[in-house]
C-alpha cells in the first residue's frame, strides 16, 4: 500500500514537472514571438530605414529679351526687355519607384516693348502653370533622360500705348505639351556639376482669339464668344521652348545658371500672334527638407527625383 502510494506520488510530481516545463517553454516562445514582432515594428517605424520622397524645388529669376507680334493691336513687331520668376517642384510618386515622378511649374513675367520707330509701346504681363509626369530612363549612372507630358494654363495681358480703339489684348490658352529632359553629371574632385537640357512643345489644346475688329467691350458686353474660343494643334499653333543650364553645388546651396529660348506662334480669324523670349537664368535648387549642397546632403533613405 505504501509502495503503491509512493509510486503514485512520484508520477503526480513528474506530471506536474512536465506540465510546468511545457508551459514555461510555451511562455518563452510567446515572449520570443512578441519580441520579434516588436523589433520588426520598431524597425519599420525607424526613420533611418523608412524611405521618404523628397520634393526638389527649383527657383529661378532673370532678364528676358522679348519680341511680340499681336496683329489685333498692331501689324508691327514690338521688341523690348522684361523680368521673370519661375518656381517648380518635382517629386517621385512613390519612393519605392524611382522611374516615375511628377512636376508642377509656375512662371510669371512682365516687360515693355516698342515698335521699330520707338513711337509706341506694348506693356506685357503674363504667366502660366503646368503640371505633369516624367518617366525616367537611366542610361548610365551619370546620364539620365526623362520624357513626359504636361497640361498647362496660360494667361497674358497686353496694353498698347497708342491704339485707342482696341488698346487691350488678352492671351488665354490651355495645352497638352510633350517634354523631354536630359541631365549629365560631371565629377570633379569634390563636386558634381550637373548639365541640364530641357525641351517642350505644345501638341493639343484650345485658345482664346477674338474676331478681328471687334472690341473687348463689345465682346464681353454682348457675350459674343461663339467665334472666340478655338481648338489648337500643330496646324495653327507651333511652339518650342529649350532650356539649357549647369548646376553647381556649394557648401549650403546649389545654384543654376543657364539660358532659355522660347518661340510661340498661333493664328486664327485672320490674326497672327507671336511671342519670342530669350532668357538669362540665375536660379537655386533645394529640397523641402532643406538637404542641399555638400555639407548638408540628404541621407540615402530620402529619395529625390535626381537619384
Amino acid at each position: 500500500m505504501n509502495c503503491s502510494f509512493k509510486k503514485i506520488r512520484k508520477e503526480i510530481i513528474f506530471a506536474i514537472f512536465v506540465s510546468y516545463t511545457f508551459n514555461l517553454l510555451k511562455m518563452k516562445k510567446t515572449v520570443l514571438l512578441i519580441f520579434v514582432f516588436l523589433s520588426l515594428l520598431t524597425e519599420a517605424q525607424n526613420p533611418e530605414t523608412s524611405k521618404y520622397a523628397l520634393t526638389t524645388v527649383n527657383d529661378a529669376t532673370g532678364m528676358a529679351v522679348l519680341n511680340i507680334l499681336d496683329s489685333y493691336l498692331s501689324p508691327l513687331t514690338y521688341s523690348g526687355v522684361g523680368v521673370f520668376y519661375e518656381h517648380s517642384e518635382q517629386k517621385l510618386f512613390s519612393p519605392d519607384n524611382t522611374n516615375l515622378s511628377m512636376r508642377g511649374k509656375i512662371k510669371v513675367m512682365a516687360g515693355i516693348t516698342y515698335n521699330p520707330q520707338i513711337t509706341a509701346g506694348i506693356m506685357y504681363m503674363g504667366g502660366y502653370y503646368n503640371w505633369g509626369a516624367f518617366y525616367h530612363f537611366r542610361i548610365t549612372n551619370d546620364f539620365n533622360v526623362r520624357v513626359g507630358s504636361f497640361i498647362d494654363a496660360q494667361f497674358g495681358f497686353k496694353e498698347s500705348t497708342r491704339n485707342e480703339n482696341n488698346p487691350y489684348s488678352l492671351d488665354m490658352a490651355t495645352n497638352l505639351n510633350l517634354s523631354a529632359l536630359a541631365t549629365y553629371d560631371i565629377h570633379l574632385k569634390k563636386k558634381v556639376l550637373r548639365l541640364n537640357f530641357d525641351i517642350e512643345t505644345p501638341v493639343l489644346g484650345c485658345m482664346f482669339v477674338p474676331q478681328t475688329g471687334i472690341s473687348y467691350y463689345e465682346l464681353f458686353s454682348l457675350n459674343e464668344f461663339s467665334n472666340a474660343v478655338h481648338f489648337s494643334s500643330l496646324h495653327n499653333k507651333q511652339g518650342l521652348t529649350i532650356n539649357t543650364g549647369i548646376e553647381i553645388p556649394f557648401k549650403y546651396s546649389t545654384w543654376k545658371f543657364g539660358i532659355e529660348t522660347s518661340g510661340l506662334k498661333y493664328k486664327f480669324n485672320d490674326a497672327v500672334f507671336k511671342l519670342n523670349e530669350y532668357n538669362l537664368i540665375i536660379g537655386w535648387k533645394y529640397n523641402l527638407y532643406r538637404f542641399c549642397g555638400l555639407k548638408n546632403a540628404a541621407p540615402d533613405n530620402f529619395i529625390s527625383t535626381y537619384k
